[in-house]
């Protein structure tokens, strides 16, 4: 029998990848081989083959929500999203570092996919 829990965090998994986010791996990480930065990422930060999963997350929700309030005609308010204060924070990260961290790609991102920008 299949739970009703297992059906969401099916869907939220699909969901997630159909938006370009990096999926939740099963050590609370964010990472997929199959990841696909969103426009301007690359720009912004360089990985140089080891992926920084707290950017990926901060940096995909946000350009992901920019975009959605741009085409709702929302006003350009990054931190007033509700999407900045969510975050999955991987084990064994310092909660305010990752919060940090995670704010910081999130306003990069935010601004990109609601102005449209690569850069």
């Amino acid at each position: 029998m299949v739970s009703r829990k297992m059906i969401w965090a099916t869907a939220g998994l699909a969901c997630a990848l159909s938006l370009g986010m990096p999926a939740l791996a099963q050590d609370g990480t964010y990472d997929s081989p199959s990841w696909q930065a969103p426009r301007g990422y690359d720009q912004v930060y360089v990985e140089n083959g080891t992926p920084n999963m707290v950017a990926r997350q901060g940096y995909s929700a946000g350009f992901n929500e920019g975009q959605a309030d741009a085409s709702r005609g929302k006003k350009f308010e990054p931190t007033d999203n509700k999407a900045y204060e969510k975050a999955v924070i991987p084990k064994g990260m310092d909660k305010n570092d990752f919060r940090q961290q995670y704010r910081e790609a999130f306003v990069k991102g935010y601004t990109n996919g609601y102005k449209g920008e690569s850069h």
